[in-house]
């Protein structure tokens, strides 16, 4: 949904992923640029050129790659929780003004403006659906980690 929102908002959007499988599905939603994480050179070349990167994984990753790849004044924010703790090099946040920062959920009317937006934009949550008697399938691809982005229950 991020992708959504940033393009909706008229960002350029780059969507970052382990998987280079998912660089179709990421254009479909969105994004302007892609790039694999598990290719080392890709997100160095970026050096300096974001203003805004927002982590909504629950992974562990080279964070301090995601802080250089801020610009001067530039924010890595965070959506998602990491397993462990995030551990960041102080010489680029001083050096380049930059920001860390984590925000939980918004507020009642920060939520309401949101749904607005996702309602005039067609911004929509991309749902794995079961129906309630194949829960322990959910269950399973879920601990598994094979549910593409959320699983819902439904009738």
């Amino acid at each position: 949904m991020a992708l959504q929102f940033a393009r909706a908002f008229g960002a350029e959007v780059t969507a970052f992923s382990t998987s280079a499988g998912k660089e179709q599905e990421v254009h479909a939603l969105g994004a302007h640029h892609f790039v694999n994480t598990r290719d080392s050179k890709g997100l160095k070349s970026l050096a300096g050129h974001f203003d805004f990167i927002i982590s909504t994984i629950n992974a562990d990753q080279d964070w301090s790659a995601y802080l250089n790849a801020l610009r001067p004044s530039g924010a890595l924010v965070f959506v998602g929780v990491p397993p462990t703790p995030v551990a960041l090099p102080v010489v680029p946040l001083l050096a380049g003004q930059r920001k860390v920062a984590g925000s939980p959920i918004g507020s009642p009317w920060q939520i309401r403006e949101m749904l607005d937006v996702a309602a005039r934009h067609g911004v929509k949550a991309q749902t794995e659906r079961f129906a309630f008697d194949k829960v322990n399938v959910a269950l399973g691809k879920l601990r598994k980690n094979q549910v593409r982005y959320r699983a819902v229950l439904a009738r």
